[in-house]
C-alpha cells in the first residue's frame, strides 16, 4: 500500500480512540446512573407494595369490626371500605409506574454497555404510558410530553462511541423529563391524599381490633415474651397464657407493645412514600450530572435507598 493510502486509515484510527477517550465518561457515569435508578425504583416499588400489605390488613380489620361490633351495615365503615378499595387501586398504578421507571434504568444501563437502543425504546414506551396511567387514575389531565417517549434511532454499532453516547445522553433525558412531569404531582398534598391512608387511622384501627379479639382470648402473648428472654436463654413455662390473663400488669404489657408496632408500622406507610418522593427528586441532579460530564454524586440516593430498606421492614414487623 501506498504511504499517501495510510493516511485516512490512521486519521480514522486516530478519531476513534479520541472519540472513544471522551466518550468514556458519559458511557461509565450512565451506568452508575442506571443501577443507582433501577435499584432506587425497585425498592420504591417495594414499598408501595408493603404498604398495599398493610392497607389489605387494615380492610380486613375494619369489616371484621364492623361484623364484631354487631353492626356490620354501618355507613361509616362502607364509605371507609370504598375509599380505602379507591386508595389500593391508585396504590396499584402508582407501584406499576415504579416498575416500568426500574425497567426504564435497567435499558439505560444496557444502551450504556451494549448499545442496545431497542431495548431502551421500549422500556421508555412503557414507561411513558403507565406514568400517562398514573396521571389519570389521580384524576390530571396533563400528560408525559410525546418528545420525551420517542424512541431512539438504531445504534451504529459499538465502535461508533460518539452515536452511542449520544444515543444515552438522549436517553437519560428521557427518563428525566418522565420525572420531572411526575414529581411536582406526586409531591402535592393533594395527590398524598389519595394514595396514602391517614396513620392515625390506619394505626387506631388496627389497636382497636387486636384489642378485642386479644381480650377475648384468641392470641398469645408467648412469642413477646419468649423474644425478651432469649437474650437470657429464657423461656415461657406451658401455660403461660392463663398466667397473664390473670396478671393486668402482663397484659397491659403485652397491649402496650402491640399498640407501639402498630404506631410504627402506621407512621412508616406515610414515610415510605414521602421518602420515595425525595428519592425522585434525588434522581434529577444525577441526570443533569450526566448530560454535563460531571462526576455523579450518588451519597443521596444510597442514603435513600437505606432508608427505604429500614421502611419496608418496619412495615412488615412480623416478617423480621
Amino acid at each position: 500500500m501506498r504511504l499517501s493510502g495510510l493516511f485516512p486509515l490512521l486519521a480514522m484510527a486516530s478519531f476513534a480512540v479520541t472519540t472513544a477517550c471522551s466518550n468514556a465518561p458519559i458511557l461509565s457515569n450512565a451506568e452508575k446512573l442506571a443501577r443507582a435508578g433501577e435499584a432506587a425504583a425497585s425498592q420504591m416499588q417495594q414499598n408501595a407494595l408493603v404498604t398495599a400489605d398493610q392497607y389489605t390488613l387494615l380492610k380486613d380489620a375494619v369489616t371484621f369490626d364492623a361484623a364484631f361490633s354487631g353492626d356490620p351495615g354501618n355507613p361509616s365503615t362502607s364509605n371507609f371500605l370504598q375509599q380505602e378499595t379507591q386508595i389500593q387501586s391508585k396504590l396499584s398504578v402508582y407501584a406499576g409506574m415504579l416498575g416500568q421507571l426500574a425497567g426504564a434504568y435497567a435499558a439505560l444501563g444496557d444502551l450504556a454497555g451494549s448499545d442496545a437502543s431497542g431495548n431502551f425504546s421500549s422500556a421508555i414506551g412503557m414507561l411513558c404510558s403507565s406514568g400517562n396511567t398514573l396521571l389519570a387514575a389521580l384524576n390530571e389531565a396533563q400528560q408525559i410530553p410525546a418528545d420525551a417517549c420517542t424512541g431512539l434511532p438504531a445504534g451504529g454499532g459499538l465502535i461508533i462511541r460518539a452515536v452511542q453516547a449520544q444515543q444515552v445522553a438522549s436517553a437519560s433525558d428521557q427518563i428525566e423529563a418522565v420525572l420531572k412531569t411526575l414529581i411536582p404531582v406526586l409531591d402535592d398534598s393533594a395527590t398524598r391524599t389519595l394514595i396514602v391512608l391517614n396513620s392515625e387511622l390506619v394505626q387506631r384501627q388496627i389497636i382497636s381490633t387486636v384489642k378485642e379479639l386479644y381480650a377475648s382470648g384468641v392470641y398469645t402473648c408467648s412469642p413477646l415474651l419468649d423474644e425478651l428472654g432469649a437474650p437470657l436463654g429464657l423461656k415461657t413455662i406451658s401455660g403461660v397464657d392463663a398466667v397473664v390473663r390473670n396478671n393486668r400488669n402482663l397484659r397491659n404489657g403485652c397491649l402496650a407493645f402491640v399498640s407501639a408496632t402498630a404506631r410504627e408500622t402506621a407512621g412508616s406507610v406515610g414515610a415510605a412514600y414521602d421518602t420515595s418522593i425525595a428519592g425522585l427528586k434525588a434522581l434529577i441532579p444525577l441526570h443533569d450530572s450526566l448530560r454535563a460530564g460531571a462526576p455523579l454524586d450518588l451519597t443521596a440516593i444510597s442514603a435513600i435507598i437505606t432508608s427505604l430498606r429500614e421502611l419496608a421492614a418496619r412495615l412488615q414487623p412480623f416478617k423480621r
